[in-house]
């Protein structure tokens, strides 16, 4: 019944390096079921404020509750902050690897998640085939999700995907996907839902999955025109990548100094130079968002910072080297 689907988690699975892979309709469902699997009914989850805001409604959607941690200059949650924010309710850390940079802060976490008895989840939605120390993304929690939505770096238009070497949550995801339905029968023990891939999406995802690498070769090329250029723009601070990690660049990354209108910045760009600017990963923290008010603690100064300076330059796949000196050398003479 799912043949290209079950072909694509095999193959996705040996891929990210992990014993399991269970495929799903998004990144959002992938991180829900992930979070019911390991059941955080009544219990605080600590979620980097620099996110998404569906990595937060996960937990709340999972019974849980999240609790908001600070982030480094590399934009990724830290380690400190998070132990700051542990209580006797905390069962697991999620840590969100931003424009694909799966940083060496890592580590960090995975002590204090063994120290202290917690899971570590990976989301993962930005970063596939993205390494730290030769070790590919979604291999490094309990368990990790990832998205194929149109934008990501290999896309299904839509889907997810879960991966782990945990064989109970691997069995809880095929269950949680197709209605909870015992032995795929129409008898329930539990609530499920419909977070099933189409075959048409795993047909896609298997193809993708194919010329990843090329994709992830490409956009290197592309980040290295990048970072050559801007050194010649003093005013734009690119955010550095580590040489032990392989970026795969779904989001290339730079800062504006504070003084910059960041919006006027943006409108110039596109009406001046033509050039449309990438989204922002992300422009309104989670602390900051009306929906998460009731789960707010107060300032997380370092993720307000870089969340208001942050510009994603264009970059795909098919970009040319000559259009990204373009953006670079338009960038230097808008803010000039």
């Amino acid at each position: 019944m799912y043949q290209h689907g079950e072909n694509f988690e095999k193959n996705f699975a040996g891929y990210v390096g992990t014993k399991y892979a269970a495929s799903c309709n998004s990144g959002t469902s992938a991180l829900e079921i992930i979070l019911r699997a390991i059941d955080v009914k009544d219990c605080e989850v600590i979620v980097p404020t620099m996110t998404f805001a569906a990595t937060a409604y996960t937990v709340v959607s999972a019974g849980g509750r999240p609790v908001f941690a600070d982030c480094t200059p590399d934009m990724t949650v830290d380690p400190e902050d998070v132990r700051k924010r542990l209580t006797s309710k905390t069962k697991a850390v999620i840590t969100v690897h931003i424009g694909g940079l799966v940083s060496p802060h890592t580590y960090g976490l995975l002590d204090l998640c063994k120290e202290k008895g917690l899971l570590l989840i990976e989301d993962a939605a930005h970063a596939h085939g993205s390494m730290l120390d030769g070790k590919k993304a979604g291999s490094f929690g309990i368990a990790a999700g990832f998205s194929f939505f149109s934008t990501k770096v290999m896309t299904t238009g839509e889907g997810g995907m879960i991966t782990t070497s945990d064989p109970d949550i691997y069995n809880k995801a095929l269950l949680l996907r197709n209605h909870a339905k015992v032995n795929n029968t129409n008898y329930h023990r539990e609530f499920g839902y419909n977070w099933r891939m189409a075959e048409v999406e795993a047909l896609m995802g298997l193809a993708q999955l194919s010329e990843l690498e090329s994709f992830i070769r490409r956009r290197n090329e592309i980040a290295k025109v990048y970072d050559e250029e801007f050194s010649k723009v003093p005013r734009v601070v690119p955010l550095k990548v580590p040489a032990r990690v392989r970026h795969n660049f779904y989001k290339y990354i730079a800062f504006l100094p504070p003084e910059v209108d960041r919006d006027l910045f943006h409108k110039k760009m596109k009406a001046e130079y033509q050039v449309t600017m990438g989204g922002y990963v992300y422009e309104v923290p989670c602390h900051l968002q009306p929906v998460f008010k009731d789960y707010a603690t107060g300032s997380l100064p370092i993720s307000e910072d870089l969340a208001k300076r942050h510009i994603c330059p264009p970059i795909y796949y098919t970009m040319t080297d000559e259009e990204a000196r373009y953006v670079v050398d338009s960038i230097g003479r808008c803010l000039a």
